[in-house]
């Protein structure tokens, strides 16, 4: 086999070609942050004269000081109402009902309130963190948050925020800040508790129940006088069950009664409304409803609960036995409590 030297000439044009290119990819890289940046500062000076950005590169278009605590990083669960825009105008996202009226969006049912934030690397955009620093509780502020800072990463310097950017894109972010908390769940049991103190009367006989440990995140109640020794189910009995589940606002979220169904306008025609089957177990995770154990603990610890044809009871527990900190869809926020209302009626 014969080899054949390469040319010098072509080596030097080759090994010229990939420097060149690796410069390339790294000035494209800061070339996106820094044309982000030029665009920002034209539309600012053309739609907003006169605003400066801050030393964290925001642009606070508007702030109506609140008045309550002032929020603190030892509390990096922040409970907040928001609005966020393109330099358009476009709503994007929003939990102002009256607002997604206004554009059309308003879905009955969904849920339009404050909603849990976790601040912090990895968890919230850094331009998020730098909006709600120094706000507090009740204080309202409308920012233009640049794309170097819509990134979960966090940087030094501006200029290595300039450098990481990708995106062209800025958000004009309005948040109101309800509340923040280093722990929602315990927040969560203290709200449940004055929830049950100021809705319930000693005469429902609600009490707090969770694997016999009285730690507040599961309260149950049921009518116990209308219990009849011939009424009285036996484990692994087959059963048929009302149910209507709410947020504490009193929000229905799901009910197997097309009354309420209707009155709280979420009635969907092509659902039936009828009990529901539900297989008695040994213990509450066995149970299934329908034929399927994919339902959340609270409501299969309620069914647990209950032991007689014709019972009646309330469940309510925090998120820890429902739907966590992700939430259920448009429905029910992350950390939410919640309420149910039971009925076997076979």
């Amino acid at each position: 086999m014969k080899f054949y030297p390469m040319n010098r000439k072509l080596i030097l044009m080759t090994a010229a070609a990939c420097l060149l290119a690796g410069a390339c990819a790294k000035n494209q890289a800061s070339t996106t942050g820094q044309d982000a940046q030029k665009y920002l500062q034209l539309w600012m000076e053309k739609y907003h004269p006169g605003i400066a950005p801050t030393e964290d590169g925001l642009y606070l278009l508007a702030e109506t000081p609140g008045t309550g605590l002032e929020w603190t990083s030892e509390a990096p669960y922040v409970l907040v109402r928001s609005t966020i825009r393109t330099l358009g105008g476009t709503v994007s996202a929003t939990t102002d009902e009256e607002l997604s009226k206004q554009l059309g969006t308003y879905v009955k049912g969904n849920y339009y309130g404050p909603k849990y934030q976790l601040l912090g690397e990895n968890y919230s955009y850094a331009g998020l963190d730098a909006l709600v620093s120094g706000m507090r509780i009740g204080g309202t502020r409308k920012a233009v948050i640049p794309s170097w800072m819509l990134t979960s990463s966090r940087y030094n310097t501006q200029k290595e925020y300039l450098d990481a950017c990708t995106s062209s894109t800025h958000l004009i972010y309005e948040i109101t800040l309800e509340s923040f908390t280093p722990d929602p769940e315990e927040t969560a049991k203290t709200q449940l508790s004055t929830f049950i103190h100021n809705n319930f009367s000693d005469a429902d006989n609600v009490s707090y129940v969770q694997d016999q440990e009285p730690d507040g995140t599961f309260w149950f109640s049921s009518d116990v006088s209308s219990f009849k020794e011939e009424d009285a189910l036996q484990t692994g009995a087959t059963i048929k069950i009302n149910y209507t589940g709410r947020l504490l606002d009193g929000t229905v979220f799901d009910t197997t009664l097309e009354k309420v169904a209707k009155d709280a306008g979420i009635y969907n025609a092509s659902r039936t409304y009828e009990p529901q089957s539900v297989s008695l177990a040994n213990t509450y995770s066995d149970i299934t409803m329908g034929g399927s154990s994919s339902l959340i603990n609270g409501f299969k610890g309620a069914l647990y609960l209950m032991h007689w044809k014709g019972q009646k009871a309330n469940a309510l527990f925090t998120s820890s036995h429902g739907y966590s900190s992700s939430g259920s869809g448009s429905t029910i926020p992350g950390y939410a409590s919640l309420w149910f209302e039971l009925e076997i009626v076979e």
